[in-house]
């Protein structure tokens, strides 16, 4: 845990390194001290069609999936990391935000091999 899915605008492929933005995630995730290195999980996910404000600009959006039992507060710096990186990794953008939420601990399964 925990699993970070980028959407983002199709077009930022051609202004960025999308592979680099993922690996710049991931050592912001760990930055943190709330995850170790081998439970952290990121993709991307190229979106070919979207609006912001009505228009076709630039975006990045960044869902963030944990266990649960972190407060408020350690969520909202999991966060504000997470956008500082998004930031920091991609070319100016129309928006950019995270959204962090909470797996529910009856619900989630997992299975890792090795």
């Amino acid at each position: 845990m925990p699993h970070l899915r980028l959407e983002y605008a199709q077009e930022l492929e051609g202004l960025c390194d999308i592979t680099a933005v993922l690996e710049q995630l991931h050592h912001a995730a760990l930055a943190t001290g709330q995850f170790q290195a081998a439970a952290i999980k990121v993709r991307a996910l190229p979106c070919c069609h979207y609006l912001v404000a009505g228009q076709a600009r630039a975006f990045a959006h960044l869902e963030v999936a944990i266990l649960p039992g972190r407060d408020a507060v350690t969520q909202g710096a999991i966060s504000d990391t997470l956008l500082a990186a998004l930031v920091a990794a991609m070319p100016p953008l129309a928006s950019a935000s995270v959204n962090l939420t909470e797996l529910s601990a009856l619900a989630y399964r997992k299975h890792n091999d090795g």
